[in-house]
């Protein structure tokens, strides 16, 4: 296994390798972690889980669901594994190495009932694609368009089902119209400031697969400084 840093949650409760060069998770799937709120007995997919850093935190928070993170890149998906294990928690999460572009219920046994993702943001042919391998899948549409994602979170989805992802608060229209072609009603949207007098740089928008609710906007979420508010999440329980 190449050099890794670890990351510690919840007063040490969890831990969290990931690679010291490479894709290195953001404050971004924290604060998702901490936005969602899974019910009793519920079945959730994260599309893209990197390292694990989402189903590691919720398995924690709600023990009583079952989560499978999925992951293209082998490596990745590798340290996800590790990273279940040495938390013991490989019995609540599995760790699925598949293109998220043919995922289907059936590699989940069966519809599940959340899907979280904190996918690629940007889109191929927009600004500079990072030389490392990692990083540029996890931040350019070169592996998986919005579209794609937006498709394969529906097909595997149950009737009712919740899809929750963070974005930039820029391409919201587009997110919001690709839901609503894919069968999910956007219900509620959280915009995401690193100062009160600028323009929002992300939203957590949540859709309903079949289902097109009264939508909602939710107070907005302020994170002057992304690295301190993440180490002062590492370091007690949360809620985004």
């Amino acid at each position: 296994m190449p050099p890794y840093t670890t990351e510690r949650f919840f007063n040490d409760a969890i831990s969290v390798r990931q690679p010291e060069k490479g894709y290195r998770f953001s404050v971004d799937p924290v604060l998702l972690a901490g936005h969602a709120a899974p019910r009793p007995g519920e079945r959730i997919a994260d599309l893209g889980t990197g390292c694990g850093i989402m189903p590691l935190i919720l398995s924690h928070r709600y023990p009583d669901t079952r989560i499978t993170g999925i992951e293209l890149q082998a490596e990745l998906a590798a340290l996800a594994r590790k990273n279940m294990e040495e938390n013991r928690l490989s019995g609540a999460i599995s760790i699925l190495t598949k293109d998220i572009r043919t995922l289907g219920p059936a590699d989940l046994g069966g519809c599940v009932d959340l899907v979280i993702t904190n996918p690629p943001y940007k889109k191929q042919k927009s600004g500079r694609i990072n030389p490392d391998p990692q990083k540029a899948i996890a931040r350019h549409e070169i592996e998986l368009t919005l579209a794609e994602l937006l498709a394969s979170a529906a097909r595997i989805l149950v009737s009712g089902g919740r899809f929750i992802i963070i974005f930039p608060a820029e391409r919201l229209g587009e997110l919001m119209q690709g839901m609503e072609k894919n069968g999910m009603g956007p219900g509620s949207a959280r915009f995401i400031h690193t100062k009160r007098d600028r323009i929002a740089k992300r939203v957590i928008l949540t859709g309903i697969k079949n289902q097109r609710p009264i939508f909602t906007v939710e107070p907005p979420l302020f994170i002057p400084n992304s690295k301190d508010i993440l180490k002062k999440m590492t370091n007690s329980d949360f809620n985004a």
